[in-house]
Formats: C-alpha cells, sequence, structure tokens
C-alpha cells in the first residue's frame, strides 16, 4: 500500500497516510503529545466532575449538581474537539484509562471525593498548561489551527473555574452580607 510514516504520536504505530498540511513530521509529532497530554487532563478532570456530580449532596445540592453535570458535558465536548485535532496533524488519540492516566498532568487520587475546590485547582493548573502549549504551538511549531483550539480551551476552562470560584466567594461573603443587613 506504499510507505508508513511515523503516525505523529507512537512511533510503533504506523499510518500510511500522513496529512500534507505544511507541518513537518516532528512538528506534527510534538503537537500530538501536546494534544494527547491535554486530552488525558481532560478526561482526568471530566472522570474527577463527573465524581462530584454523582456525590453531591447537603446544602446547595440542585444548583452544584447541575452545575457539575454542565461542566462534565462541556468537558466531554472538548475531549472530543481534542482527539479530532489530534487526527487532523495525523496522531494517533489516546483511549484508555490508563493512558489518561499516565499522561495527564492533573493528578488523580482514588479513593477520595473531588470538592469545588479541588475541581477548581485542576481548571487553574489545565489554564496555566494550556497557555503554556498555546504558546509552543505558535512560537515553535507554527500551528495556528492547534493554538486556537488550544485558547478556545483555555477560555472554557477559565469561564468553568469562574463559574466555581463564584459559588466559593458567595459562600464566604454570604454570612457577612446577612450580618450587615
Amino acid at each position: 500500500m506504499g510507505n508508513t510514516n511515523d503516525d505523529g504520536h507512537n512511533k510503533k504505530l504506523q499510518s500510511v497516510f500522513q496529512p500534507n498540511i505544511g507541518l513537518d513530521s516532528d512538528a506534527r509529532h510534538s503537537i500530538a503529545e501536546i494534544l494527547n497530554n491535554l486530552l488525558a487532563n481532560e478526561a482526568v478532570l471530566c472522570m474527577k466532575t463527573r465524581n462530584a456530580h454523582w456525590n453531591m449532596s447537603g446544602a446547595g445540592f440542585f444548583e452544584m449538581h447541575l452545575l457539575f453535570e454542565s461542566q462534565y458535558e462541556q468537558l466531554n465536548k472538548i475531549c472530543d474537539e481534542i482527539a479530532e485535532r489530534t487526527r487532523m496533524v495525523g496522531g494517533i488519540t489516546i483511549g484508555s484509562l490508563q493512558e489518561f492516566i499516565q499522561y495527564s498532568r492533573l493528578n488523580e487520587y482514588a479513593g477520595t471525593l473531588p470538592n469545588i475546590l479541588s475541581l477548581l485547582a485542576d481548571h487553574e493548573a489545565s489554564i496555566r498548561f494550556l497557555r503554556e502549549d498555546a504558546r509552543k504551538c505558535t512560537e515553535e511549531y507554527e500551528d495556528e489551527g492547534t493554538f486556537e483550539l488550544l485558547v478556545g480551551v483555555m477560555r472554557l476552562h477559565e469561564r468553568m473555574a469562574w463559574m466555581l470560584r463564584s459559588h466559593i466567594v458567595d459562600e464566604a461573603v454570604l454570612p457577612e452580607i446577612i450580618n450587615k443587613n
């Protein structure tokens, strides 16, 4: 069927047709690694958010249950976009739970229930990773397509972090507001 080339992610996996999109094989390989690390982060954070959603109880249950559901649905969509971009640059998308844990830059603590503070910390860490990765994509690899995707994902994380932060601030400020009135 012809010569096979590096798939842009795992040198052991071969792909017959590589994209001719103005990015050399080394750049595509590096971009695919960035995207798979990002996909792993998103998958881990999505699962943590689902865990918080499933195990929410107490005051504010309904509001937080809906907030977490909205956020894990957004994270699912983000995962799909990242996986598709990885394939667009000629990479192979990771997809096993073991790979997600291995490639993620976020920590996963089995047996613990994520809370709003830990989810906020993960969103903020994701934003920092995304800033650095976006810079690499545009400055080092000249890949504006991936750059735009990363900036869009970063903005979604900024929004989700803001929503979580707003809930925390509201809880902390509420007694002060009540006492002043």
